[in-house]
């Protein structure tokens, strides 16, 4: 599963910079019910605990697979929706 987030583009991306919690899991989550099995959602974010505790919490909850990917003072948190 990491090698499909790591090679596929996201499907969406959701811009949530400058945003702290529970903002980025309550939009990304929103955001994940509207995506059919298989695609990916892109969640860019700079808060720090959004990264660390509320996106990984949600995705395990939901069973989604997810990576994170360090793009300066940027994260890239993919995350794969899957039925």
């Amino acid at each position: 599963m990491e090698d499909v987030l790591k090679i596929k583009e996201p499907d969406d991306t959701l811009d949530v910079v400058g945003e702290s919690c529970p903002v980025p899991e309550m939009m990304a989550s929103k955001k994940l019910k509207k995506m059919k099995s298989g695609q990916i959602l892109e969640v860019l974010t700079d808060h720090q605990p959004a990264v660390d505790v509320t996106l990984p919490s949600l995705c395990k909850n939901l069973g989604y697979p997810y990576m994170i990917l360090k793009d300066g003072d940027l994260f890239r948190f993919r995350i794969l929706k899957v039925s």
